[in-house]
């Protein structure tokens, strides 16, 4: 029976702050963490943590990042084994322990955009078969799916029912809804050099297109429910789209473009999902809501990398020291709520005893938040040490 005690440490627990804690490990799992009694007699090795944080790892269940690893510019395809493994690598730097990879299906204009020679179904299987061997850190794939990806529906439903999906999300980037409205479409048009003709024949090209809809929308997340699979919901613009979502059991909200949408979706009890890129940047790329205060007025309850990994630690910590949120409520929305969402919170998520021990060690230098050690199931998967001169 291997143990380890992690001491002289600032423990995150759910619901506060253990200065000059420990955490006690067994087998890979929280013996006991906070203040832990007579631990000398059991444990095998003792890390001093030298007055360092212990987080719980981060659950990231929306990141584009591996499709952008795939393909890095328009048709520069890079291996996918490869890409796998240095996404893992960076992705466990920035105290990542599970990952949801974000993989579109359906979106012709992501696909058109990549002009890759991968098709969506061999980059479906490639990651989740690199994701079945051993690996730095935990690998699931939600499933994006694009409602007016009409002919990939049948594949969409093969590749749940197979197994390949451990989240499903439906998503719509028609114009006219959603995070574009018409002012924001005609905006963005003009923006790359389209005429005012253009971007209408273009509105009434998207906004014409047939979608996944109705009783094919509720098949979709039926199946995805059978296999007991977490269904997000994506840019949701109104309370009607929210009630139409739960209706279907859809339990998250993922990015609401605006505040009464937030505030609704939490009020139902639905997990609320914003990107914590937007709150490290300061606000909405596309002016829509700020996260920061959805945060603050808790709307929002969990963070998500979005586009950029690294967001996630940064912007909890950012909440903490510049907006006064406790660590510990700052702490749980990129670990305990996201864990809720996904259904692992029996597991992971939090700092308490009889959970899997995934765990960070984080320091601050230069007053911005450092991971030196990322624990999976009680083994390190990276450690790092800061070079002095």
């Amino acid at each position: 029976m291997s143990t380890l005690l992690i001491s002289n440490a600032q423990v995150v627990t759910p619901h506060g702050l253990s200065a000059g804690g420990s955490v006690w490990i067994e087998d890979g799992h929280i013996r006991q963490a906070g203040v832990v009694t007579d631990p000398a007699a059991w444990a095998d090795k003792n890390l001093d943590a030298g007055g360092a944080y212990v987080l719980p790892g981060i659950i990231d269940i929306h990141t584009d990042a591996m499709d952008a690893e795939i393909v890095p510019r328009p048709g520069a395809d890079i291996p996918a084994e490869g890409a796998f493994r240095e996404l893992e690598r960076k992705m466990g730097s920035c105290g990542i322990t599970t990952v949801f990879h974000s993989l579109h299906l359906g979106y012709d204009a992501a696909e058109s955009l990549s002009r890759s020679r991968y098709t969506r179904e061999e980059i479906f299987r490639r990651v989740h078969g690199l994701a079945g061997k051993p690996t730095l850190i935990r690998n699931r794939i939600h499933l994006r799916f694009e409602l007016s990806g009409v002919r990939a529906f049948e594949q969409c439903l093969d590749l749940i029912r197979e197994g390949y999906v451990d989240l499903l999300s439906v998503m719509d980037h028609t114009p006219g809804q959603g995070q574009f409205n018409q002012d924001k479409f005609r905006e963005y048009m003009l923006s790359i050099g389209k005429s005012e003709a253009q971007y209408q024949d273009e509105l009434q090209l998207r906004t014409g297109r047939p979608r996944v809809e109705g009783e094919q929308l509720e098949a979709l997340v039926r199946a995805a429910m059978d296999r007991r699979l977490p269904v997000a919901s994506h840019d949701d613009d109104s309370i009607e789209k929210v009630d139409a979502m739960l209706a279907m059991g859809v339990n998250i909200c993922e990015f609401p473009v605006n505040m009464e949408t937030a505030r609704y979706a939490s009020g139902l009890g639905m997990h609320v999902a914003g990107g914590a890129s937007n709150i490290l940047r300061g606000g909405s790329l596309s002016g829509n809501l700020d996260m920061t205060e959805a945060v603050l007025e808790g709307a929002v309850d969990i963070l998500c990398s979005d586009y950029y990994p690294a967001a996630i630690l940064h912007s909890v910590f950012k909440l903490h020291q510049e907006k006064g949120m406790l660590l510990h409520d700052a702490v749980n929305l990129a670990t305990l709520r996201p864990a809720e969402s996904v259904g692992l919170d029996h597991r992971l998520g939090s700092i308490e005893a009889g959970k899997i021990a995934d765990l960070l060690i984080v320091r601050i230098q230069d007053g911005l938040p450092m991971v030196t050690h990322s624990m999976i199931g009680g083994r390190f998967a990276l450690q790092t040490t800061m070079t002095t001169k």
